[in-house]
């Protein structure tokens, strides 16, 4: 592809613009991938008991926070921008437009969708808030690549064969795997940690003051007792848990009325976080099929999250589950099943 020249308008200016903006975004792939290895970002399960939460801000509502940081660049600003560079030409917009570019932008409007919308509103969170520093921190590489890949999509003028390319084709594929497998991850913790919520008869966590960010869970008022052995049924009626799929029996206090889950089906069984793989899967597939370097730098930008995060994860699990880890997991990847 031509993209950062602009097929629809080949202006000088929007070259320097695109190629200004790929710099920054080399830049930032690079910078996430050090920072997150060396310093977890304190949000979710790692900003429990985490005094470096407290850097990152006040607390927001953590649902607000992900449609921010997510629908407002993912389907906003990137429908807004790819409207902005298909429509160019006054007497002719859209007429660029063809199968190709049309596909490209209902897969990416696709995660966003439920990224930055249902996701959000559906999720079970451990804590109801977030630091602001970690939504702002999220919505810059956010906007900065829905802007790139919303401007290659719309000023692309792919060839007629693009569509029984085997780059297109494969890269769909690969989409619709990564996509089903990133859902069904998502889905299955969700279900999972109302399970145990339900098992531990509480209601998700209050919104907490900034000032108790960094006090134990279990030393709040209304913090749950530590789950007993028994899972499904509850415990009041003193059966033994027989569910491997939900096993809670040595998660530490902090986190047992949470809801954290050792999951043990599916993917789960191999890989620690199977969303994540599932969306890296997506993002490469979306690279191969867009062909482009805006797209390339967004599957590389998310792997450099998702490698140090799912590490962290890992290690985590250790932390709290040091019993179901030496037993069922020990040689469980963190992110690439196999590898990783």
């Amino acid at each position: 592809m031509t993209f950062p020249e602009c097929d629809i308008n080949p202006s000088e200016g929007y070259l320097w613009l695109h190629v200004s903006l790929l710099s920054i975004a080399a830049i930032i792939v690079i910078a996430s991938f050090v920072s997150q290895l060396k310093d977890t970002a304190p949000y979710g399960r790692h900003a429990l008991n985490n005094p470096a939460a407290k850097d990152w801000g006040f607390p927001i509502p953590q649902r607000i926070g992900h449609i921010i940081s997510d629908a407002l660049p993912g389907i906003f600003l990137f429908l807004f921008v790819y409207l902005m560079y298909a429509g160019f030409e006054p007497f002719k917009a859209f007429s660029q437009v063809d199968g190709v570019n049309i596909v490209l932008v209902i897969g990416w409007l696709a995660h966003y969708v439920y990224r930055g919308v249902i996701h959000p509103l559906v999720t079970p969170y451990s804590a109801r808030s977030v630091a602001v520093g970690i939504t702002l921190a999220g919505i810059f590489p956010n906007c900065l690549f829905s802007y790139l890949i919303a401007a290659q999509i719309g000023c692309t003028k792919y060839p007629r064969h693009w569509s029984r390319d085997p780059r297109f084709i494969i890269g769909v594929v690969l989409y619709c795997v990564g996509y089903g497998i990133n859902r069904w991850a998502d889905l299955t913790l969700r279900r999972l940690r109302l399970k145990a919520r339900h098992a531990n008869d509480r209601s998700p966590p209050r919104l907490l003051p900034s000032s108790d960010l960094n006090a134990p869970i279990s030393s709040l008022p209304d913090a749950s007792p530590p789950l007993s052995h028994s899972i499904s049924p509850p415990p009041s009626l003193g059966e033994k848990n027989t569910d491997p799929k939900l096993d809670l029996r040595v998660c530490k206090p902090d986190v047992q009325s949470l809801g954290y889950i050792f999951p043990q089906e599916g993917l789960f069984k191999i890989v620690i976080c199977p969303n994540y793989f599932g969306e890296m899967v997506e993002w490469f597939g979306f690279a191969l099929a867009s062909w482009s370097y805006p797209s390339l730098g967004w599957a590389l930008f998310a792997t450099s999250t998702f490698i140090p995060r799912s590490l962290a994860h890992r290690k985590w699990y250790w932390d709290h589950f040091p019993e179901e880890m030496a037993r069922y997991g020990p040689n469980r990847k963190a992110l690439i099943p196999g590898v990783l």
